[in-house]
Parts: structure tokens; sequence; C-alpha cells
């Protein structure tokens, strides 16, 4: 699949409107231009449609600014906002646990498009996650957080190309973390 003038131009519509929503209101001290650019760019070299690449860039706007699922819904369509939303945590759940469960069922509600946007998230995400520096409670919660996704989508997700290479790359780093 090759992207037209138009998708091109859509796809960089949507990194502007990132790093203009990021300067403008951004909450996270994480790099999270840099990250959801490298989500939107790792899905749109694997050819994938060009609402979950626009999806993928701007996966944590929800979350991490002062976007609101209207404004997204009225700039890229209802499909973008729907995707955006199921990869986003809803933030009235306090229980962190229950929180990342939500997310992950939604995910799993929306379809394999929604699926893939979060699984390119936990590849890009996967080696801060289990770094050494994070030990005790947060690092078993991490590794806990990512068992069950993986087990969720397996049974939809498991002869997908992304699929295999989260679960290669999280047994991979799982192991070089042990003790």
């Amino acid at each position: 699949m090759s992207y037209t003038v138009s998708e091109q131009y859509e796809i960089q519509e949507a990194i502007k409107y990132l790093v203009i929503s990021i300067n403008q209101s951004g909450k996270n001290p994480k790099p999270v231009i840099l990250h959801s650019i490298r989500m939107g760019m790792q899905l749109y070299h694997l050819d994938y449609p060009e609402d979950i690449v626009i999806g993928a860039i701007l996966h944590d706007l929800l979350e991490d600014t002062n976007v609101s699922l209207a404004e997204l819904k009225q700039k890229f369509g209802d499909k973008v906002a729907r995707l955006v939303q199921a990869c986003s945590f809803d933030e009235s759940i306090k229980n962190k646990t229950e929180q990342y469960k939500d997310l992950y069922n939604r995910c799993l509600n929306e379809g394999k498009e929604a699926l893939i946007i979060k699984i390119a998230d936990y590849i890009d995400n996967l080696p801060y996650m289990l770094d050494a520096k994070y030990s005790g409670d947060l690092r078993d919660f991490l590794h806990e957080k990512t068992l069950y996704f993986i087990g969720l989508v397996r049974p939809t997700m498991t002869n997908e190309i992304l699929f295999q290479e989260l679960n290669q790359l999280f047994k991979k780093l799982d192991k070089s973390s042990e003790p």
C-alpha cells in the first residue's frame, strides 16, 4: 500500500496538531512527541491504513493534553477519535489495575485497529517499562500489566506481525532483567 498525497498531508496535519497540542497544554514530562511520531511512523512503514497511523500519532492527546474528544472528532473524524479514545485511560477510574483492564477491553471491543495502535505503543514503551531503574512494586505492576495485555489480545492478534514483535521483545527484555 502506498499513501496518496492527500493521505500524506493528513498524516502531516496530525503530527502538526500533536506538536501544537503538546506545546500548548502537555502534562506529561516524558518525550510524548517523539514517542507518538515513532509509533505513527512504524505503522506508516508497515503500510497500515491512514486512520491507524493518525490514531497512533494522536493516541496520547486525551490523556496528556487538554484536547477533547469532540475536538479530535471535528479535526480528524469519528473513526480516529474512537481509536484514540479506546487507547486512552479513563481517569475517572482510580484503581490502576482496573484502569488498564478497562483500557485494554475497550481496545479489544473497538477492534483490531485499536489493538494495533496499543501494540505499537507497547513496543515503543516496553524497553522503558522493563528498565532496571524500575524496581519492586512498580516493576511488578508493569510486568503484570504487560502479561495481561499480551494474554488478552493473543487470540485476536496472534498472526499479526506487530503482536509477534511485541511478544518476542517482551520475552527478550523480561529475561534480560532477571537478577
